[in-house]
């Protein structure tokens, strides 16, 4: 078995948290690869089943694409929600296409071209996420989900080091307790806290 995975797949409850962290990820693949043009971005949101058939296929299109001067390509496949417990994610139709992107990823050649995947929120129940945890390199943003408090801190704390600052004991409770379980509220406050201090 290669020690390369094939593609890289974030998932997690918050899309907020995911996208942050696919952005980081997309960031990383994309410096490797020079040439801009090398690089793909997919909107893989769906509000129905048809939304769900054209991102599926417009995916399968880039990873069918050669870059125009050779060289490894790099596809994102982002916001995608029809991996959750929805409506548009338990229709027939949604699941026999999370099969064929399941075959999809199983078909990459990561020498070719770097995937990313990144979905919120997920079933994780199901058997494209296990899939995907065992033959991706698989992150989960946020947590399972099971200690959303501590998750919450985790957020603040990872936000505020990474600014180069950090919280008095006591602070990030008192904070949360003010704020709320919103990520993108937290990591704003945060920010706020650190260039005031």
């Amino acid at each position: 078995m290669a020690s390369a995975k094939k593609f890289t797949f974030i998932c997690g409850a918050d899309d907020f948290l995911v996208g942050r962290m696919g952005k980081d990820r997309f960031a990383a693949l994309a410096a490797e690869v020079p040439d801009e043009f090398a690089r793909e971005t997919i909107n893989g949101f769906a509000a129905n089943v048809a939304d769900v058939e054209q991102a599926v296929n417009r995916f399968r299109d880039a990873l069918q694409t050669v870059s125009m001067f050779g060289g490894k390509r790099v596809v994102w496949l982002k916001d995608v929600n029809f991996l959750a417990d929805t409506v548009t994610g338990r229709a027939e139709s949604t699941l026999k296409l999370v099969e064929d992107l399941q075959q999809l990823l199983d078909a990459v050649n990561p020498d070719e071209t770097a995937v990313l995947v990144t979905a919120a929120p997920v079933d994780r129940r199901r058997a494209f996420p296990k899939w995907c945890e065992k033959n991706g390199d698989f992150a989960l943003a946020g947590g399972d989900g099971d200690n959303a408090a501590e998750a919450l801190a985790g957020v603040a704390l990872a936000e505020a080091k990474s600014l180069g600052a950090a919280f008095a004991p006591g602070a990030v409770e008192l904070m949360l307790a003010k704020v709320g379980a919103n990520t993108r509220l937290i990591v704003e406050e945060t920010r706020k806290l650190a260039t005031h201090a």
